[in-house]
């Protein structure tokens, strides 16, 4: 016959093991809910525990003591400057024109002005262009003349050019014939601004001898603004090695 209490101490583990096994099985339920709750918290996040939706890169996790990352602002892009490009085309390009009276080009020029449509009234322009010969000659000399017009027979600011092999008599400052000639007119509303800067971007450019000879040397109109191009725009950043 068993030893009655070899028999109360298989009881007793019996019942210690019919207890502890619901309670374990209720504890590792527990555990995993909570755990699958967090998840499901940072999911809805977008935090480090996962990602804020199918797809989408989870967020770095903070080094204590680290800044956080600047917010990107965005905002109207502010409009590029303009230079001499946006007021040149080909249409107001003449190479090696006939005329050697000062007059006649400063006509000339107003006439392909007046093709572009930002010259309403080409009179106009012409005796403001020739008025303002009558202060101080526009020829700065070297071969250069830049006259300029301010009225309102132009509505927007417009540049021509004109290259003269034989040379115009422009009373220059050292007497020495124009060849290559600039003509600036603008609307009186804009002489104090757009007037000032065309005219001190072509100067800077007249200024370098490889701008000269490019246009000296141009044979077409395009090549004359692809010479423009290159001096008034700076040279792209070498690459880095």
């Amino acid at each position: 016959m068993p030893d009655p209490s070899a028999i109360v101490i298989v009881i007793v583990i019996l019942v210690a093991v019919l207890v502890m096994v619901p309670l374990i099985v209720i504890a590792v339920r527990k555990v995993r809910q909570a755990t699958a709750s967090r998840a499901g918290s940072g999911a809805g996040r977008g935090g480090p525990t996962g990602p804020a939706g199918a797809g989408a890169p989870a967020r770095p996790a903070m080094v204590p003591g680290a800044l956080a990352p600047a917010a990107i602002v965005t905002g109207p892009t502010a409009p590029a400057a303009k230079t001499v490009l946006d007021y040149v085309d080909e249409r107001t390009i003449v190479l090696d024109v006939d005329d050697t009276d000062r007059d006649a080009v400063i006509r000339r020029l107003a006439g392909l002005m007046s093709a572009t449509g930002r010259v309403l009234d080409e009179d106009a322009v012409v005796r403001a262009a020739l008025d303002r010969e009558l202060i101080s000659t526009t020829g700065i000399g070297e071969g250069i003349a830049i006259p300029h017009a301010k009225c309102d027979g132009a509505t927007e600011p417009v540049l021509a050019f004109a290259r003269s092999q034989a040379g115009v008599d422009w009373n220059s400052l050292d007497e020495a014939p124009a060849h290559l000639i600039f003509m600036i007119a603008v609307p009186e509303a804009a002489a104090g601004t757009e007037h000032l800067k065309v005219l001190a971007q072509l100067s800077r450019s007249l200024m370098k001898p490889s701008f000269r000879a490019s246009i000296e040397m141009a044979a077409t109109p395009a090549e004359v603004l692809e010479a423009l191009a290159s001096s008034v725009r700076p040279a792209a950043p070498a690459p880095l090695a």
